[in-house]
């Protein structure tokens, strides 16, 4: 993933009374490490571009004007590699660093299928609508 200085990542499912979903529960914990991965999706704690790079969540890191040089240039160096090698190392890689990654998603889905009939959620999504904090009462 690349990233340009000026971006950040940011889990902010909370602030709305769900959890992170899409494998980020997997995703985020394998690059970066359980603790700050918990800080990130229970605090909703942004990361800067240059903590993400740092932290192993990005593995480029671009000026902001440079940024879409360097997609194009990673973008070609991948289209003109050998897809079989690349598809295999993607998927040997990810399978020693996310082995469960199906499950996250499995409990991810129950989590937020769940989640999205509390009145928590309801309150979450009001509040952003209106633009105020949210104030969650665990139902």
């Amino acid at each position: 993933m690349v990233a340009a200085e000026s971006a950040s990542f940011l889990l902010a499912f909370a602030r709305i009374g769900l959890m992170p979903d899409g494998g980020a529960t997997a995703t985020v914990a394998a690059s970066i490490g359980r603790a700050r991965a918990m800080r990130m999706a229970l605090l909703a704690e942004p990361l800067t571009a240059r903590e993400a790079y740092d932290a192993g969540l990005v593995t480029h890191l671009a000026p902001d004007g440079a940024f879409p040089s360097l997609v194009d240039t990673l973008v070609r160096r991948l289209a003109a590699g050998p897809p079989l090698a690349l598809a295999a190392s993607k998927k040997a890689v990810n399978a020693a660093t996310l082995p469960h990654l199906d499950a996250a998603l499995e409990r991810e889905r129950h989590g937020q299928t769940v989640l999205l009939r509390t009145s928590d959620v309801a309150e979450g999504m009001r509040a952003f609508s209106e633009k105020r904090k949210p104030v969650f009462g665990g139902e």
